[in-house]
């Protein structure tokens, strides 16, 4: 164990497996470690820095708004995070109705997905939901409850309930016609990054 993955283990919570390197830098799709080693960045930090390292106009953005405001929490407002949301819903064909919901990461997206099937429930008549086998969805509790791996989920039950995995086969696909009608919720990603398999039926079955 060198210096570095030491001081992590030493101060650290170990909620993940050792980091596979200490970066220093980065530019475009290039990271640079702190012994100069060059990769080519196929994570993007799990798939979000789409813009990739130090791109020029998203470093100039970040300075411009970290010069005049930081983080305000949800109890105010600005006027980047309400033409973000009007550009979202244009951009996602919500229409007059559509409404943008900003969240910290996948697993809090997911969270909120959970809380908003079961606040639409049909009274009370539509409160299952499904989720792949084998797929992830988040670390947090209810994100955890979604996520079709059990050595991830045993550790923390209870999870909260009223959540059903099924194969992403084709018998998933009989299964999920089948629960229809009691379904609050459907939870797939085709691609599982986790996963790493396709749900084949996912094309073919609506919501």
């Amino acid at each position: 164990m060198n210096s570095w993955q030491q001081r992590f283990d030493d101060r650290i919570m170990r909620s993940m497996g050792m980091p596979l390197a200490k970066l220093e830098r980065g530019e475009g799709a290039w990271v640079w470690d702190d012994a100069g080693n060059r990769y080519l960045d196929f994570l993007a930090g799990i798939a979000v820095n789409s813009l990739g390292h130090a791109h020029p106009v998203f470093v100039e953005a970040v300075a411009t708004q970290a010069g005049r405001l930081a983080h305000v929490s949800n109890y105010f407002m600005t006027e980047p995070a309400l033409e973000l949301a009007e550009r979202i819903t244009r951009l996602a064909g919500a229409g007059d109705s559509g409404r943008a919901w900003f969240g910290n990461s996948g697993a809090e997206a997911n969270e909120a997905a959970f809380k908003l099937a079961r606040l639409n429930n049909s009274g009370g008549g539509r409160t299952r939901v499904l989720a792949l086998v084998d797929a992830f969805h988040g670390r947090t509790m209810g994100s955890l409850a979604l996520t079709g791996k059990a050595h991830m989920r045993d550790p923390f039950e209870p999870l909260p309930g009223g959540v059903e995995h099924i194969s992403g086969d084709d018998r998933g696909a009989r299964g999920i016609r089948r629960r229809r009608r009691r379904r609050a919720h459907r939870r797939t990603h085709p691609g599982r990054g986790r996963g790493r398999r396709v749900a084949r039926w996912v094309p073919r079955v609506g919501a």
